[in-house]
């Protein structure tokens, strides 16, 4: 039997996994987050970032990536 995926709903997780992990780094004084709404790649340090964590923002990144390529 074929199992099916809900991407939107793992997509969403994600997203919020990442939104959580920059909202800890910002308060543990990690990265410097600017007063805006968004950051901005260039303002984070990757060299700082651990593995997993760089993992997780690879794969929101792809999936943004793979997103926009379908419009």
């Amino acid at each position: 039997m074929a199992r099916t995926v809900n991407f939107l709903k793992r997509a969403d997780k994600i997203k919020e996994q990442v939104d959580d992990l920059v909202k800890e780094m910002s308060e543990a004084r990690t990265i410097h987050v600017p007063a805006r709404t968004k950051l901005k790649l260039i303002d984070i340090d990757f060299e700082e970032i651990d593995t997993v964590t760089l993992m997780q923002i690879q794969a929101r990144l792809s999936k943004i990536i793979l997103d926009k390529s379908k419009r």
